[in-house]
């Protein structure tokens, strides 16, 4: 009798270390699902080849290409949605993403921090080969020249709302619109990625429309405004700001390996002299 008692209360014992145990278990497997939650990261739905919206409503472009292959070494779950430029902005400013791949301005500083440059990206003028002061914008050197005309911008450029304030610019939504106006003499110069720009014209160009024979008049300053450094920005309060360290080391490892180099080659780019890694 004592011995089946004992046996109960052994068995009691063992039952109650096995609860305990199993609750340890989902606890810190609770604790491992999050901490491989996704990175979500959101950028501009039109900014090929760099980052953009495919025909099959997916993310494409050279950045996407760099960030999937970065993350995957990195054993980190990437979630990508793209919108446009200036909603992709306020989301990541609303704390509602982690992070963006842009240019790290100083109004951005102020509640993101950047990793070290994924690309660096030259930035040149365009302009309609028929404008009467062509061979002035030809000449420009500096962004002090560009107070002499009119420009037209893309809604959501952090760096010429800040480096170019006192300029006469005109905000457009999309690509289309800002080299539609250079095309119907309505602005004298648009600024924007050398690479960025040409893939536009070329496939715009190709495509045939409305100004695929206009677009043939505009031609590209090949003179550098600019050299802008693309990195992943994070938010200072996403619990992905720990990971930079390492997404660095896996940036320079895959500039190093010809990682980079090989997605660069693959897309046959225009300009590609303006595109740095």
């Amino acid at each position: 009798m004592e011995a089946g008692k004992r046996r109960s209360l052994q068995e009691s014992i063992m039952k109650k270390i096995t609860y305990v145990f199993l609750a340890l278990v989902l606890m810190f497997h609770s604790a491992d699902a999050a901490e491989i939650k996704a990175f979500h990261w959101v950028d501009d739905e039109e900014y090929p080849p760099l980052i953009y919206r495919g025909t099959d409503g997916k993310p494409a472009g050279i950045f996407y290409q760099i960030m999937t292959v970065a993350f995957h070494r990195l054993g980190i779950p990437l979630k990508v949605e793209t919108y446009p430029w200036a909603r992709a902005q306020k989301i990541v400013a609303d704390g509602k993403a982690d992070g963006m791949v842009t240019v790290l301005t100083n109004p951005r500083r102020r509640f993101l921090v950047g990793s070290d440059p994924i690309l660096q990206v030259s930035e040149h003028i365009f302009v309609n080969r028929n404008h009467p002061r062509l061979k002035e914008i030809m000449a420009i050197r500096s962004t002090q020249k560009l107070r002499a005309f009119k420009l037209v911008e893309t809604i959501g450029s952090g760096w010429t709302k800040e480096v170019l304030k006192d300029c006469d610019i005109t905000w457009v939504p999309k690509m289309d619109n800002a080299f539609n106006m250079l095309v119907q003499d309505r602005a004298d110069i648009f600024i924007t990625n050398g690479f960025v720009g040409a893939a536009f014209l070329q496939k715009k160009i190709k495509n045939g429309g409305e100004f695929s024979e206009a677009y043939k008049s505009i031609i590209t300053n090949p003179y550098p405004l600019r050299t802008a450094a693309f990195r992943l920005l994070i938010r200072t309060d996403s619990p992905f700001v720990k990971i930079l360290d390492e997404f660095n080391k896996t940036i320079h490892q895959m500039q190093r390996d010809g990682t980079i180099k090989h997605i660069l080659e693959g897309l046959q780019l225009p300009l590609s002299d303006s595109v740095y890694h």
